[in-house]
């Protein structure tokens, strides 16, 4: 019941980021758009070795899926802004190789989320490149900025399991819901390329908020689901209003 509450009030929050703050007929707006790598961390698949480094030998390279952004970005002071996004990405794991090798359970999983985040710019348009054009007009391009941010999002999903999975669900009579929220946090950078446009890199973990994104929840399980959504990100700057 209450990530169905929590859900309904999802879009109204996403929608309404352009309208926060007082002065937002000056502020900047920015939309973007991005591709890169989705990686996994649950139930399905794993290091061979129980010392795990943190989690860190639990990463199966082999296995992130392609993952694709968009968003829009407003500017409520020079060092804070809200970001309303939406993420398509596949997910995948598999046990071959692992300390549950014997078990043979893989799975692909389909995700969409739409998330809304706060974003906090500790280094803003830092000046690596300096110079004018012919005008005399100082070039925006050159400029580095870093952010963090959290924030919450919904995620719907899709599993497909493989056969070895289908029948231990069957077996279990394993139930979950497709839809449920996700906590977003993480770190980005950009690069400014030319007086209205940014490359950038963004790196944030997910953690779900139910553990059967893998279509399983073993025994042994001591938390929920987590993924990594890495992208490189173009960004646009739209005019001041």
């Amino acid at each position: 019941m209450r990530t169905k509450v929590l859900l309904s009030f999802l879009p109204l929050l996403i929608f309404a980021l352009p309208v926060l703050g007082q002065n937002w007929r000056t502020s900047t707006y920015e939309v973007n758009l991005g591709i890169g790598a989705a990686s996994y961390f649950g139930d399905i698949g794993g290091s061979s070795d129980v010392n795990t480094w943190y989690g860190i030998k639990d990463l199966d390279i082999k296995r992130s899926r392609p993952v694709m952004s968009g968003g829009i970005r407003y500017m409520i002071r020079r060092n804070l802004a809200v970001n309303g996004g939406l993420h398509y990405a596949w997910l995948s794991g598999s046990d071959a190789g692992g300390r549950n090798d014997q078990r043979g359970y893989v799975f692909n999983t389909i995700i969409f989320e739409p998330s809304a985040r706060i974003e906090f710019f500790p280094i803003v348009d830092y000046r690596v490149l300096d110079g004018v054009n012919r005008r005399g007009l100082v070039r925006r391009y050159g400029t580095l900025s870093v952010y963090l941010y959290g924030g919450a999002g919904a995620l719907v999903y899709h599993v497909m399991p493989n056969e070895n999975l289908e029948a231990r669900q069957e077996r279990d009579n394993i139930d979950y819901s497709p839809v449920t929220l996700v906590l977003p946090a993480g770190i980005g950078m950009k690069v400014g390329i030319s007086n209205t446009m940014d490359i950038g890199f963004d790196l944030g973990g997910r953690y779900v908020l139910n553990d059967y994104l893998d279509g399983f929840t073993s025994p042994a399980s001591t938390s929920n689901d987590i993924y990594y959504l890495t992208t490189v990100q173009l960004t646009y700057r739209l005019p001041r209003l």
